[in-house]
């Protein structure tokens, strides 16, 4: 007889023949939804290659499946990979909708964006690029000679549509960086330029223009780009592009909102904190050094009689306090990156303590010095022993990708050394630098030669 085929492969075999009800069945019956075949599928990523599987798909997520479940290999990626590989925009619509996080990475160092755009799927670009752009929109890009782009500007201009959207695959959760991509317009899923904002200078538009300027200097390609607002004057949409460069999001367009259609009206956006004064700064300081000296375990009779932190805390309204026990952080705004809500930042009633009276009158009291003397040779073994310790433990906590040393990729000088050049064979950066260094003929960064190839390298 054969092996006995579990209810893990059972719901594998049912979503292979789109059958739902068999799914909830077994799903009742405490199947699990991560069963994963020997090409490393589990059952979303097959219901999401496939455009007849679109209900599959989102029973398996309405019942628990892992949305971001990972699948190595040649064919690496996510759910959303295959399906923004495939076109399928109804499936990645879904997806996203879900929390399917967009900006994850394959083996190839590539995001479902990426992937759309390279095989021309230009709904699937749109879907994306909307759900985390911090914006989108048409703009005149002026071109020509700078006495042409003021005394004719509508010649020396043409419109296209920019979208600016974080790129920084190795933070998904938190991106720090930011690409523009320029295209000549909406039927367009391969940009014709992409502006790496991170290394570029983004020159602030002049307010007292009657139609600003946005100059952005491309310093890798010492390109110089000049972008306008669609209408003629329209100082509102060019400050919003500019905020959008430089990573500002905005109220009426974060990551995770949808871009409005024309005539659309806006949710009202919240009204700016109010600037942090010189009392307010003092105060910070005061509630973070009665903080840190009650985390210390001093003794409260000795704090400040109003040391307690009121919930409208100045430290609070800074970001750098600790939340509460048991209570998780809101993930509903793109997966826990998008900007948070403003805090309030009322200064705390704090007041300086006082001296205890002696006497009748006031008089510091002054701690008693100690002067006895010090055993040097006990004092230097506990501090070797101490030392001994804090090094026993350090090897003991460090992993094995820890206590050994690893280079840093010589381009980036950021992440680590994981690829190889060949046939060189030299070890000299991260995949993501290499297979740009690839992609622009410039040879191996250590000896010149020229790539033909960049091997990922894996640590054992």
């Amino acid at each position: 007889m054969g092996a006995q085929v579990s209810k893990e492969e059972l719901v594998y075999q049912q979503v292979l023949y789109a059958n739902v009800r068999g799914i909830q069945r077994l799903r009742r019956e405490g199947a699990g939804l991560e069963f994963i075949d020997k090409a490393g599928k589990t059952p979303l990523i097959v219901a999401c290659m496939r455009p007849d599987l679109l209900p599959v798909a989102k029973v398996l997520i309405d019942l628990g499946a892992n949305i971001n479940a990972y699948r190595p290999g040649s064919h690496a990626g996510t759910p959303l990979h295959h399906a923004a590989k495939r076109g399928l925009d109804e499936t990645v619509d879904v997806l996203l909708a879900h929390g399917a996080n967009p900006l994850v990475a394959n083996d190839d160092c590539h995001t479902p964006l990426d992937l759309a755009r390279t095989k021309g799927h230009t709904k699937v670009v749109r879907l994306i690029e909307n759900h985390i752009c911090l914006f989108a929109g048409w703009l005149r890009e002026l071109h020509g000679p700078g006495f042409l782009q003021v005394l004719a500007p509508q010649w020396a201009s043409k419109k296209i549509w920019a979208a600016a959207v974080p790129c920084d695959t190795r933070n998904p959760l938190n991106p720090s960086r930011f690409e523009l991509a320029i295209y000549p317009d909406l039927q367009a899923a391969q940009p014709k330029n992409v502006i790496k904002l991170w290394k570029a200078d983004i020159v602030e538009p002049d307010s007292r223009q009657t139609d600003p300027v946005v100059t952005i200097v491309d310093n890798s390609s010492r390109t110089r780009f000049n972008f306008a607002a669609e209408r003629e004057g329209d100082k509102d949409q060019i400050s919003r592009f500019h905020d959008a460069c430089r990573g500002i999001s905005q109220q009426t367009n974060h990551p995770g909102t949808p871009i409005l259609p024309a005539g659309a009206t806006a949710p009202p956006a919240a009204a700016p904190p109010p600037p942090v004064t010189e009392e307010m700064e003092l105060a910070m300081a005061i509630n973070a050094s009665i903080q840190s000296a009650m985390a210390e375990g001093i003794p409260s009779q000795l704090l400040p009689h109003n040391s307690q932190p009121s919930s409208s805390s100045a430290v609070a309204a800074t970001g750098w306090s600790t939340p509460p026990p048991n209570q998780t952080p809101d993930h509903s705004n793109f997966n826990g990156w998008g900007p948070p809500a403003p805090p309030s930042l009322d200064p705390p009633t704090v007041s300086l303590p006082s001296a205890p009276v002696v006497n009748g009158w006031d008089q510091i009291q002054y701690p008693r010095i100690d002067c006895s003397p010090v055993d040097l040779n006990l004092r230097a073994a506990v501090h070797k022993e101490n030392n001994n310790n804090n090094k026993k433990k350090n090897q003991s906590d460090a992993g094995p990708e820890e206590s050994s040393e690893s280079g840093a990729c010589v381009v980036c000088l950021d992440a680590r050394v994981e690829g190889a050049c060949v046939p060189c064979g030299h070890m000299a950066g991260c995949m993501a630098c290499l297979q740009e260094i690839k992609g622009k003929s410039w040879g191996c960064p250590v000896c010149r030669t020229p790539i033909d190839q960049v091997i990922k390298l894996y640590a054992v």
